[in-house]
């Protein structure tokens, strides 16, 4: 009680001191100031990229561009102008008619002169599109003291120390395990809906039809990638979607409905809906698929090849994204690749051990709140016959080749929903969980693509979302053919990816390991402190994709 209680002294005393630990950080203004700005603007930044200016301070802008017509508007303030070449602006203003209704003129100027009254980091953007990377042409203005960033930063300290001494410090009581809810019990329906043979089918069809349209596009519409519908759903409003909504709420659910798999796994089983069923099983499974039928090889079955892919498609990831012939370039040969795959191997080897995409969905959907599960264990190891593995007139053996019995983590699980339909016992539930259930990271190949999607969510963040254009430039080598800019992007998001960062983990792991005087298995310890970088990755991703989203949709 009493160590309670000194730490709750201390709680109090660090949040007070966080309120007061602004006034180091924030510049005092003096008397007010004008000043003068010589912006110019260029393919896909600003110099300069950041405008420092205290409250009250009087701002004159001299614009000019150095390639082509470029936009300027300052979130927070009423200042929007079009910059051409050679010094010429055209400024907006807006004025109310003899019928009280706003009017919008432009005015041509040399010069954009007005007061920054609002204390804070305001983003400039480029409202003229000027090539591939216009969306992501910015700047900042920060006008001190930013009062409100640095006392939110000291909060943020304190709650992470206050919690650090409420919980960290005591070794608390053991917690009973929660029971996890069987939303099959609790939606009606819901299991009706999973033992439909057409279920999934019906969810995936117009899906892959607006996909496969979205390819038309991509090749057919507009080359600009924010205006073409393509880039717009896939890489800004589903790219959100799937890190904000599809894995924390349903893990793998992208992959029930992915329409890129889907046309070679309709080949193989020479059927939509239909199940192909034998009554003598060929390598365990009663059906027979189209083509060799082999088993990926046991040495690959890891996410090295999953994490050598998505670093090679990362490379070329501002292309990919502002590009709509590289997207559907990418798309097609994804396309080939799961067709190819399906004639030489069984189940969704694509999907398990090549997909860039699925890698870090595997390891994301560990912290998901829903799961499909066997509702007792015991009933499976009394029944022999393993139908949600080896398939049953009802539906097909696990096309992810995973054994309901015995799966604890839902990293390879494609919720296609067949052991619910196979299952004579009925033995399957679908269940609501807290976020963040499953917590074991079985090798380093899965550390790794936790850290390297890190990485990049920080990486891309700063490329894309940052004010600094020669970071574009660089990574924007298709555009600017600039060949050593591109391999030192490319060679300090490798090093970052593969041995800086994973490297300080590592160290840092083994270093409290000895601290702590732990005794035992370091290489485990390792793997499964890796797993808090999981929800820190989520939340990287979703602040990577809502700025677009908030910028493209308004």
């Amino acid at each position: 009680m009493q160590s309670k209680i000194i730490r709750l002294v201390l709680i109090i005393f660090l949040f007070f001191a966080a309120l007061g630990l602004p006034r180091f950080f924030v510049e005092i203004p003096g008397e007010n100031k004008t000043r003068v700005i010589e912006l110019v603007a260029g393919k896909y930044g600003y110099t300069p990229e950041r405008i420092f200016v205290n409250k009250g301070d009087t701002i004159i802008v001299k614009p000019t561009s150095k390639d082509v017509t470029h936009g300027f508007l300052l979130d927070g303030y009423p200042v929007e102008f079009t910059i051409k070449q050679g010094g010429i602006a055209y400024q907006k203003y807006e004025w109310e008619d003899d019928e009280g209704k706003i009017q919008t003129d432009w005015d041509k100027v040399n010069e954009i002169e007005f007061v920054a009254d609002k204390e804070g980091k305001f983003i400039f953007r480029c409202t003229q599109v000027c090539g591939n990377l216009h969306p992501f042409m910015t700047g900042e203005l920060i006008v001190a003291p930013n009062t409100l960033y640095y006392t939110m930063v000291s909060l943020s300290v304190w709650i992470f120390i206050s919690l650090f001494l409420w919980f960290g410090t005591s070794p608390g009581s053991p917690k009973k395990e929660r029971k996890n809810l069987n939303l099959f019990e609790i939606i009606p329906g819901l299991k009706y809906l999973f033992k439909r043979r057409s279920f999934q089918f019906v969810l995936l069809f117009p899906g892959f039809v607006i996909f496969y349209l979205f390819i038309i596009a991509s090749l057919k519409g507009s080359p600009v990638g924010n205006h073409n519908i393509a880039i717009i759903i896939v890489w800004i409003l589903w790219w959100f979607l799937l890190k904000s909504v599809f894995v924390p709420l349903g893990g793998r659910l992208w992959c029930m409905i992915c329409p890129l798999p889907a046309p070679a796994e309709w080949i193989s089983r020479k059927a939509f809906t239909a199940v192909g069923f034998i009554k003598k099983p060929i390598k365990g499974k009663h059906h027979k698929y189209t083509g060799l039928g082999l088993d990926w090889p046991k040495k690959l079955r890891n996410m090295w090849l999953q994490n050598v892919i998505f670093l090679l498609m990362i490379s070329f990831g501002i292309i990919l994204i502002t590009r709509p012939v590289a997207t559907a370039t990418m798309f097609l040969l994804i396309l080939a690749a799961t067709l190819v795959m399906s004639f030489i191997f069984r189940n969704r080897v694509f999907c398990l051990y090549l997909c860039p995409v699925g890698g870090f969905l595997g390891n994301y959907s560990m912290a998901s709140m829903t799961a499909l599960r066997v509702i007792d264990k015991d009933v499976c190891k009394k029944h022999k016959n393993k139908c949600c593995l080896k398939g049953s007139p009802d539906g097909w053996g696990c096309p992810w080749n995973q054994y309901p019995g015995t799966m604890d983590r839902n990293n390879h699980c494609g919720l296609c929903t067949e052991c619910v339909k196979t299952c004579p016992k009925d033995n399957i539930g679908f269940f609501l969980r807290p976020f963040g259930s499953d917590r074991t990271i079985k090798d380093y190949s899965e550390m790794y693509n936790i850290l390297i999607m890190l990485v990049v969510a920080i990486a891309f963040s700063i490329t894309m979302l940052g004010p600094w254009g020669y970071i574009k430039q660089a990574a924007n080598v298709t555009e600017s053919r600039q060949i050593y800019p591109f391999l030192i992007y490319l060679s300090v998001l490798y090093i970052m990816s593969l041995a800086f960062f994973p490297g300080i983990f590592i160290f840092l792991s083994r270093l409290s390991a000895r601290f702590a005087g732990y005794k035992g298995d370091i290489k485990q310890l390792v793997l499964q402190l890796s797993y808090m970088l999981i929800p820190v990755g989520i939340f990287a991703w979703i602040a990577f994709s809502l700025p677009s989203i908030m910028v493209n949709y308004s």
